[in-house]
């Protein structure tokens, strides 16, 4: 199933692939510049809706070098197959110095999964045994008899 992107602006720039093979698609703002200090997020417009069929899931994520030197992170970013509205790419700065987003400037990745959405929950007050129990962040490395 291929998706359908429709630009909404003049200004906004397609989704790209930078190399054969990549898994996701480079975004680019299409918000006017903005500046992010430590802590602080802002919703950047991408100039984009999309299209995707029953069962796909799009995920907007950071790329790997903005995260390592700018210390830019996605926040949230999950677009359902339903959603037709412009895309967004939340972003959070961690750096220590401010950090610049420019409008045209590539962002995010945007991934486009499988997902299966007719998952239901069964309500109940206790689950089954498995072998790992409630052991937790940081367990793997623990004794099975170690609680964390």
């Amino acid at each position: 199933m291929i998706p359908i992107v429709k630009k909404l602006s003049d200004t906004a720039i397609w989704p790209t692939k930078a190399y054969e093979g990549d898994a996701g698609f480079d975004v680019y703002s299409d918000s006017e510049d903005v500046t992010l200090g430590f802590g602080e997020r802002h919703r950047f417009k991408l100039g984009f809706a999309l299209e995707l069929h029953d069962g796909w899931v799009a995920l907007i994520q950071e790329k790997s070098g903005t995260a390592v030197e700018n210390g830019i992170f996605t926040i949230g970013n999950v677009i359902d197959s339903g959603y037709r509205g412009e895309v967004h790419a939340i972003l959070c700065c961690l750096n220590s110095e401010p950090v610049t987003i420019r409008k045209g400037q590539k962002v995010a990745q945007m991934l486009i999964l499988p997902c299966y959405t007719g998952m239901r929950i069964s309500a109940s007050n206790e689950l089954s045994p498995s072998s790992r129990g409630r052991r937790g962040f940081g367990s793997s490395g623990l004794e099975a008899t170690d609680e964390r």
